[in-house]
């Protein structure tokens, strides 16, 4: 088992204490700092080699709630003729995560909200769209990744769904599949979403560090 991996119950139990924590501290900020944040996030990424040289990127659909707002990624990039893709989660399939293609800024206008609250294209138009799995897609060259909080270390602690796991998991299979490496995976931190002394992200054998963590601060690598 690999370094700072565990097992076992303790490890659910650490996990729900320290969302309760985040999540606590995460309400009580204000609308302004988020954004404020969320900009210098937003431009540290977008000056970065991993997003200049990303012709298809997955792109997570921020809330209003307290993390990174990625609006202003998914227009500039599709501003930029990069193609993006969105999550989209089957309600039938309460284990599988799709990355379906938006078609411009009217799309992600008009998107509405799914069962969690997440915004997420109509289930009626998810068939008619380009899904980055499929055979004749060119495959993602980046994912940026959400989270609630985060490590100096590159570890994650999602909402306790596991979907981008899996996701990250089936990705390693790219050179197969799309002949190119598994895309780059980047998640964006707001400062109060990285742990604190006395805080620390358990993992499990399923977990997936990424490659890099942008902060209001920089990079992480």
């Amino acid at each position: 088992m690999a370094p700072g991996v565990q097992s076992g119950t303790a490890v659910v139990q650490a996990k729900k204490l320290l969302r309760r924590a985040i999540s606590s501290r995460l309400s009580a900020l204000p609308a302004h700092q988020v954004q404020q944040e969320s900009q210098a996030v937003v431009a540290h990424l977008l000056s970065s080699p991993h997003y200049s040289a990303a012709a298809s990127i997955s792109v997570y659909l921020s809330t209003p709630q307290a993390e990174v707002h990625t609006d202003d990624i998914i227009r500039h990039a599709l501003r930029h003729g990069k193609r993006i893709y969105v999550p989209y989660c089957p309600v039938e399939d309460k284990t599988t995560m799709r990355m379906l293609r938006l078609r411009d800024e009217r799309h992600l206008d008009g998107l509405g909200m799914n069962r969690w609250g997440i915004r997420e294209v109509d289930p009626k138009e998810a068939e008619l769209l380009e899904d980055a799995d499929a055979p004749t897609s060119p495959g993602l060259d980046l994912i940026l990744v959400p989270g609630l909080a985060f490590d100096p270390l590159r570890r994650r602690l999602g909402h306790g769904r596991g979907y981008y796991d899996r996701y990250m998991t089936a990705c390693m299979d790219y050179p197969r599949r799309f002949g190119k490496p598994a895309p780059r995976t980047v998640a964006l931190a707001l400062r109060e979403q990285m742990v604190q002394e006395g805080e620390e992200i358990p993992l499990n054998e399923w977990d997936r560090l990424v490659d890099v963590l942008v902060t209001p601060d920089g990079e992480i690598k």
